[in-house]
Order: structure tokens, then C-alpha cells, then sequence
């Protein structure tokens, strides 16, 4: 898929910017054949909430969905926002439709787990190890190399995306539903392939926390990838306990077969509601990353924007910049916020530039300062795992604040506390 700048439109705000997306060749025949038979007053792909509820019923059999019934207020706005906002194509409604299919009868199949074996309840989830921070300022890059120590349990991908049933010691590099998730990934990136130099995902490799919050309904990424301004804007008004309260069961669910000292885990979206974190995780040790966010921002909206490619034609690229402006300057005041109450032990802050220059120490210094187990051959592990996966491995990762209506004392108006408070090296 190759993407085009195009500018058009001129208003008080400057140019509009929009990114154009030239699918390929499939899935623009998908979109003319849907478009056509839309026309003709026959929609393909049904977007029905309460459709979709009655189906994962069906399909799986089981129809308890848990004592917390709170998820279905944000599945149905996620509904209503694909129907009504994000201005989906065909192939974006179909993935969508496929997308909640995935989550609604997961769903299911969690709460069956957990009636057949309340003992999943009594898992101990002991000192979570979790980076927060701002997105693209090196989270990822972290949390693999802290998954490296074997006494911790990463999240991996293709886990989050199917919890269910919970995965075994036993089968879990041959578990067949990493076979389904290389296969997931190899589509996807097949018709973007330029993804893989912005953010490089893998079956069996550590992935956030969001994917297990989507299973709540409450993870950013969903609402993201339709560009809803009303779905976002309602989740950052929310109380985010409760899908903390359920983020910790799936946790338990998946460590229960498969146990570990502690989990290794990252979520930039945790910035935002560090407190309701530390409600759940009280013993938590949180690592924060810290990176100008003159270089956070437009690289975000880079990302954002090839993403939502895969759901609708055009991308208001100005939106996008105004809108990861205002969300991630609420997280760092958020953010602020909690820390100055919070015990300070509970926080270690790494800045980007010191991950680069010298990882195997920030690495080792994370698990001195939390206390937590280190193997004596974990700086060699680092070592050898960023020998084999040096930076820009998929090559370059190119973007500009100007191609998001965005100039750089805009971004440090609106950071001014962040970036005051921001450590200036370690």
C-alpha cells in the first residue's frame, strides 16, 4: 500500500492535509464492488451491535458474559462511531465487523474459563513490571529487551489476541494459534508494508497491554483506527478502574497454566490513567520513558495515519496532528498529577537518549532499582538481541510536524509542564 500527501482546501486554519491511500489492487476491487452494490441498496458488511451479540452467541455456544456488564456501553458506541464517523470503506467495515467478531466471542469463551475454574481467581499477579510513557519514545524497544530476563513473563501477541483457552507451559511455542497470528501479520502486512519500519510486530513476541483491553471494549486502538473524536473523547472522561479490574483477571487467566515471577508488560495508553493503574497494581514497579515530544508527536501521527489507511480512503492529516497534540498533553498532565501523590518508589524514569546510547545498563539498572531477579547472563541476552535486531532494521522511519499542520512551538506550548518536569538524562 503507498500513501500520498495531498494539499487541498484552504481555510482560516491553513491548507487541509489529507493523506490518500492506494490500496492494493484487491482490496480496491472489494471497495468498487461493495461501493456498487451499496448503490443498488444492498449493504455487504451489516454493522448491527446487537446483531453481532446474538451471533457470538450462536457461534460459541455460550451466552454468559460475566457479572460486569459495563463493556457493552463502549462496544455499542464503537458500533455507532464505525456506522456514523469514521467514514469506513468496504474492506474497513469488513474489518471491523471481523475485528469485534474476534473480541465479542473471546469474550465468551473468557467468562466460560473463569465459571469452569474459579481458581483462576486466586493467581497471584505479584509486582507487575510495566513501561508507561509517551508512545514512540522507545516503550517497545524496552519492554523486549526487559523480557529478555527469564524470571518475567511478557505479554506476547499472539496471546492478547486469543486468550482463550489460557496457553499451557507445555505448548506454548507450538500453540496453533501462533500459526493464525503469523498468518494475521503476514496479510497485514501485505497490503502495508511500510508498517514494519514504524512498528514492527511478531507473533511470539512481547506485545501492550491493549489488545487485552479491547476484549473490555476500553483500549484506545479501536477507537483510533476509526478516528473517533466522540469514542476517544468519551474513554479519557472515563473511569478506568473497572478495565483495570478486568485487564488484571486476563492476566491471571494467562498466567494461571503458564506462571512466571513476575509479568513484563507496556502500554503507552497507561500514561493516561496511571491511577486507576496503581488502584489494581498497588505494588507495581513502573518504568516511565521520556522523549521530546517534537519527535513523539508527528512520528504518532505517522503511525495513526498508515493504520486508519486499512479503514477509509482519505485521512484529515491536520486533525490528526491537533488531536495527538491534545490527548497525549493530557496524558503527561495526568501523568504529573499521579506522581506527585503517588510513592516515589513505585517510578523509575528513563529518557530515550540514554536507552540508546547505553541499553544493557538501563536495562540492568531497572532490576536493581525494583529488586527484581536478574540473571547473570542478561546483559549478554541484550546484547546479543540487539545485535540481531539493530535499529531501522525495516528501514526508516521518515516524517516531518509539517505534515501534520503541526510547527514546534505549538508542541512546546502545549508540553510546557511536561517538558519542564521531563528528566534531562539519567
Amino acid at each position: 500500500m503507498s500513501v500520498e500527501t495531498a494539499t487541498i482546501e484552504q481555510s482560516a486554519a491553513g491548507p487541509r492535509l489529507e493523506l490518500r491511500a492506494k490500496l492494493p489492487a484487491g482490496l480496491r476491487a472489494f471497495n468498487g464492488v461493495g461501493r456498487a452494490l451499496k448503490r443498488l441498496g444492498v449493504e455487504v458488511t451489516r454493522l448491527d451491535a446487537e446483531a453481532e451479540f446474538r451471533r457470538a452467541e450462536r457461534v460459541t455456544g455460550l451466552s454468559d458474559w460475566g457479572q460486569d456488564q459495563s463493556f457493552w456501553t463502549p462496544a455499542r458506541m464503537l458500533f455507532e462511531a464505525a456506522e456514523s464517523e469514521a467514514g469506513l470503506h468496504p474492506f474497513g467495515r469488513a474489518l471491523f465487523r471481523v475485528q469485534m467478531r474476534r473480541l465479542l466471542e473471546n469474550r465468551l469463551k473468557i467468562e466460560e474459563d473463569f465459571k469452569n475454574h474459579p481458581e483462576i481467581r486466586d493467581v497471584p499477579i505479584r509486582r507487575p513490571l510495566i513501561v508507561v510513557g509517551l508512545p514512540r519514545s522507545g516503550t517497545t524497544l524496552l519492554h523486549r529487551l526487559l523480557a529478555l530476563e527469564p524470571s518475567g513473563r511478557p505479554l506476547v501477541f499472539w496471546e492478547a489476541m486469543w486468550p482463550s483457552p489460557p496457553p499451557e507451559e507445555a505448548t506454548y511455542t507450538t500453540d496453533p494459534r501462533v500459526g493464525r497470528t503469523r498468518l494475521l501479520l503476514k496479510g497485514l502486512l501485505g497490503m502495508m508494508p511500510a508498517l514494519r519500519a514504524i512498528h514492527d510486530a511478531e507473533a511470539d513476541a512481547p506485545e501492550e497491554c491493549n489488545p487485552l483491553l479491547e476484549h473490555n471494549f476500553t483500549a484506545h486502538t479501536v477507537g483510533g483506527a476509526l478516528g473517533s473524536v466522540t469514542y476517544v473523547d468519551w474513554l479519557l472522561a472515563h473511569d478506568m478502574v473497572g478495565p483495570y479490574r478486568f485487564l488484571r483477571r486476563l492476566l491471571q487467566l494467562l498466567m494461571w497454566r503458564k506462571p512466571a515471577d513476575h509479568w513484563v508488560l507496556k502500554n503507552p495508553a497507561h500514561t493516561w490513567y496511571l491511577d486507576a493503574l496503581l488502584a489494581v497494581f498497588p505494588d507495581a514497579c513502573l518504568v516511565q520513558t521520556h522523549r521530546d515530544p517534537k519527535e513523539v508527536i508527528p512520528s504518532l501521527c505517522s503511525l495513526w495515519s498508515q493504520l486508519r489507511t486499512l479503514f477509509t480512503d482519505r485521512i484529515d492529516l491536520r486533525l490528526t496532528g491537533r488531536r495527538a497534540t491534545e490527548i497525549f498533553a493530557e496524558a503527561t498532565r495526568r501523568a504529573l498529577a499521579v506522581r506527585a501523590t503517588a510513592d516515589p518508589a513505585r517510578f523509575l524514569d528513563v529518557t530515550y537518549e540514554s536507552l540508546l546510547r547505553d541499553p544493557v545498563s538501563v536495562v540492568t539498572r531497572i532490576h536493581d532499582h525494583f529488586g527484581l531477579p536478574r540473571s547473570p547472563d542478561l546483559a549478554d541476552r541484550v546484547r546479543d538481541w540487539l545485535a540481531a535486531n539493530p535499529q531501522h532494521k525495516h528501514g526508516s522511519h521518515r516524517y516531518t510536524l509539517e505534515q501534520f499542520g503541526l510547527d514546534a512551538p505549538t508542541l512546546d506550548r502545549a508540553f510546557a509542564d511536561y517538558r519542564a518536569a521531563m528528566p534531562r538524562g539519567d
